[in-house]
């Protein structure tokens, strides 16, 4: 199952709501992270202060299931969260206070009436999310520290929603969509 985007800020909003539980704000922090910048529960509750090089604008980490590195960008939507996290943050202090916010997002989802969305299912609603705005799909398996060329993105996000079905048929015109730029070939012919 995987929320939409309305259904994860509605989510972020509840687990920033509560009054009664002392980690509540850092459980909040974790989830918008994980929502807005893609990176999985393992690699987001391990990150240090070191790996997130602001002005860079890159994210260095090392993905635990694939023991490998790699660096994604730090996403505008996710810039201003990220900023607040490492201010007074020194280098080697983990940005997270919390590791998981399963319990969090949980009472969230019961709160809410939502389906019991899992801290993978943000994960998923980012590359949904990045799928539907146009973004490269081997982009995106770069993002996830893929080396497969974008495969294992297709095979599990085949889906497509019909809002989105819609809009890309609005593309198929004789006219080039404006998301795409001329080639010039030698011949000075566009294509």
């Amino acid at each position: 199952m995987t929320p939409t985007f309305e259904q994860f800020k509605s989510i972020i909003a509840d687990v920033r709501a509560q009054q009664f539980n002392a980690d509540t704000q850092d459980s909040a922090d974790f989830l918008e992270f994980l929502g807005l910048a893609e990176l999985g529960q393992a690699e987001a509750g391990s990150l240090p202060r070191t790996d997130v090089e602001c002005e860079a604008g890159q994210i260095i980490t090392y993905r635990h299931k694939t023991s490998t590195g790699f660096a994604i960008p730090i996403f505008p939507q996710v810039r201003p969260l990220l900023e607040r996290l490492c201010e007074g943050q020194l280098n080697g202090d983990p940005i997270f206070k919390v590791r998981d916010a399963k319990k969090a997002l949980a009472g969230a989802c019961h709160r809410l009436q939502l389906p019991a969305f899992s801290q993978r299912s943000l994960r998923r609603m980012f590359i949904t999310r990045a799928i539907e705005r146009g973004v490269d799909v081997k982009v995106i398996a770069e993002w996830q520290g893929h080396r497969d060329g974008g495969k294992l993105i297709l095979d599990t996000y085949s889906h497509v929603n019909r809002v989105h079905s819609h809009r890309m048929a609005q593309l198929m015109t004789e006219a080039l969509p404006e998301n795409v730029v001329p080639i010039q070939t030698p011949a000075g012919k566009s294509v």
